[in-house]
């Protein structure tokens, strides 16, 4: 029994795999307090009566997930976020169907603060999807409502593109075309505290995404512009000032995605539509410190790890989710094995091995995807768990390999 409990550890569980009826590309991980393992969904259905959020619960020891599901009405839902100092705020962008004199649709990017309602204990069991079920998300759940915390109208003309929450504080940065919106996040209420107007010169720069550098008490937040660009902010500093970050030419094309090395001070990542995930040392933004090129087409997210920044998460329209391990700029040392090599027969072994434990590599690369990636995330409460999110509607629930996981802990 000692020995099959061995072998079961070495294997590697299955990714879950769970299905949508309609589009999707907004997906987030919920920090939540009890450290369970939990994603949302923001549905984008073109032609449905309703768009949906779906709140995923992940259950390690029946490998599969339960849900709850909240209406969102007949709004196209392009990002979807959640506070890290509460699970239950959420922030949507979306596209707003209305009708004009009755007949005539018209389309507005709107975003919004939501309260998720509290889950019953005499709630209706929830759905389990596991990865041997089918891959449909069925309507077996009661549909729940959500609670309009508030918003506020852009300054300048644009449209929202996501909400990036303050990692400590109860604040935000708005993304908009029209620039970066610094928000106040009182209880049931937004205030505006500052506008960092998408200017470069006598350029009007568009913005896409943005996130906070969570190091010094995260005062900066740096945006990926359409130019191909990053641009970061100090915001204790006045919106005169302009950017103490500026990088040009990140990308050959439009900047997709931005995401700071939690545990390494300067350290970037961003993701753009000439495919390349390149890692920059904001000290020196001339070159980038390494370049990836895994993607064949848009590389449209990147993330570090939250707790192992030498793996990085990418996703791309090429329908691949590249998992990477890029120990040669974390923060991660590089230790040599000769320092703790004994003379025995097994030293010439171990020095063979050495080369693969330190050199940066692809570690695994999700198969399971159809259709363009517009998300993968890490799960906020487990750094051996990852999602990804294809535009077909289906969700992939990831575990990193085993052996990579050792590695990193042994």
């Amino acid at each position: 029994s000692i020995i099959k409990s061995e072998i079961k550890m070495d294997i590697d569980d299955p990714p879950v795999i769970y299905g949508l009826e309609t589009q999707a590309r907004a997906l987030c991980s919920v920090p939540a307090l009890d450290d369970s393992q939990q994603f949302i969904i923001g549905t984008q259905g073109l032609r449905v009566e309703h768009n949906q959020l779906h709140l995923l619960t992940f259950d390690a020891d029946s490998n599969s997930v339960s849900k709850r599901i909240f209406d969102h009405g007949r709004d196209e839902i392009w990002s979807v976020s959640v506070a890290p100092h509460n699970p239950n705020l959420c922030a949507t962008v979306f596209n707003r169907v209305t009708m004009d004199s009755g007949t005539n649709p018209s389309v507005a990017k709107r975003w919004c603060l939501w309260k998720l309602p509290e889950e019953e204990d005499n709630q209706t069991p929830r759905h389990r999807n596991s990865s041997e079920d089918a891959l449909t998300s069925s309507s077996l759940s009661s549909v729940e409502s959500l609670q309009s915390i508030g918003s506020i109208e852009l300054e300048q003309q644009g449209e929202p593109r996501c909400l990036a929450f303050h990692p400590e504080r109860a604040e935000a940065v708005l993304v908009s075309d029209g620039g970066l919106y610094q928000l106040g996040l009182g209880s049931g209420a937004v205030r505006l505290l500052a506008h960092l107007p998408a200017k470069d010169g006598r350029s009007q720069l568009r913005y896409w995404h943005a996130a906070w550098n969570p190091h010094h008490s995260a005062q900066q937040v740096i945006a990926a512009c359409d130019s191909g660009g990053l641009r970061g902010f100090d915001v204790r500093c006045p919106p005169s000032d302009g950017p103490v970050v500026v990088i040009d030419n990140a990308h050959n094309g439009q900047a997709r995605c931005v995401d700071y090395n939690p545990n390494k001070q300067y350290y970037l990542a961003s993701s753009g539509d000439d495919g390349a995930i390149r890692f920059w040392d904001t000290r020196q933004p001339s070159n980038p410190v390494k370049m990836l090129r895994l993607h064949k087409h848009w590389a449209c997210c990147v993330q570090f790890n939250p707790y192992h920044d030498q793996l990085v998460l990418s996703g791309g329209t090429d329908a691949k989710v590249y998992l990477t391990n890029n120990r040669s700029i974390s923060s991660e040392p590089v230790l040599s094995l000769d320092d703790d090599l004994d003379d025995d027969d097994d030293d010439d072994d171990r020095r063979q091995q050495q080369p693969e434990l330190d050199e940066d590599r692809t570690v695994s690369v999700v198969e399971e995807h159809e259709d363009s990636v517009y998300a993968a995330v890490w799960c906020a409460t487990d750094p051996w768990l990852f999602a990804s999110l294809s535009y077909d509607g289906r969700l992939v629930i990831s575990h990193v390999p085993k052996s990579e996981k050792y590695r990193i802990l042994l």
